[in-house]
Parts: structure tokens; sequence; C-alpha cells
């Protein structure tokens, strides 16, 4: 679906936690031609257009993420088939996060981790995620399938997260 505002507002969820999305095929660049681009909202994943007439995007070849990684401090606890290990959560999206442990893990493992949200007695648990990339003692993870309900109560999380910080809000 098309928006023709110019504030980004997720026509899915209707939150403005919304980020311009990279280009992706033909069809994106064709439409970019008549300044059209494609946005992701931060919250649900919803992709979708938006005509910002006149609005010039720049390439960002470094940073090719379509969701913005959110600075926290949250204890961690996983494990997988043959391991389990604890850490801390430094960056957080509702589709991945980046975690320090000592614990030794490789590209292409399968984690389930729990994620002690404050305030929250219960954890987060995400029943699948996969570990992407490995830098020392940094490991970064893409959430693949949440226990009910917990994807619901990450984003409620990084809803908060986004509110309150004022450097994300455009």
């Amino acid at each position: 679906m098309m928006s023709t505002t110019s504030e980004p507002i997720c026509s899915k969820c209707q939150t403005d936690f919304v980020k311009r999305s990279r280009r992706a095929g033909l069809t994106d660049h064709l439409m970019s031609l008549f300044s059209i681009y494609p946005f992701r909202c931060q919250l649900c994943s919803y992709r979708f257009y938006l005509k910002q007439q006149g609005a010039k995007y720049k390439r960002i070849v470094d940073d090719r993420r379509d969701y913005d990684r959110l600075p926290v401090d949250l204890p961690a606890t996983f494990s997988s088939e043959t391991f389990h290990g604890q850490g801390s959560v430094r960056e957080i999206s509702i589709v991945g996060c980046s975690l320090g442990t000592e614990t030794q893990l490789k590209i292409g493992d399968i984690l389930h981790i729990q994620l002690q949200l404050p305030n929250q007695a219960d954890p987060v648990a995400i029943k699948i995620a996969i570990l992407r990339s490995v830098h020392f003692n940094h490991a970064r993870l893409e959430f693949l399938e949440f226990n009910i309900g917990d994807k619901d109560r990450l984003q409620h999380f990084v809803a908060g997260l986004i509110s309150n910080n004022p450097l994300l809000e455009a």
C-alpha cells in the first residue's frame, strides 16, 4: 500500500516509528524515479511506500539494516542442544540483538534466548534465534520465532525505548 502523506506513519500499526528502507529490486528503483520510497516500521516490520516529492536520499553503504538498533543493558540466558550460557544484550531491535558473552559461539548456531526486561517478572522468550556474526565476545543474533505473546511484549518494550530516545525522533 502506498501512502501519499509526507510524514511516515505505518499504515498497519499506525505508529511513526518508521525508517527508510533499502531499495530492493527493479520495482523499488523505478518507483524512486517518481519520488516514491520504501519504508519499514520498526515495530511491526510492515514495509510500505511513501511519496516524498523533492526528498533526496543518499545511499548509505556501511549500514544496510532496515531496523535501528537501540542501546540497552539486559541480562540474557541462552541455550542450544549442546550448551547453555548467559550474557548481556547491548543493542536490540524487534528482529535481533547484539549479545556480549564469554560463551564460545559460532556463526549458524541456533539458540533459545530469554531476555529479562526491566520491571517484568517473566522474561521474553525467543524460541529460535540464529547467530549471524561473532566478533570476539560480541555476537549478533537474528530472532526467527517467539513464544506466544512474547513478540508483542518485545514490540511494546522497543516502542518505549524509541519514544524515550530523543535522538531517534525525527
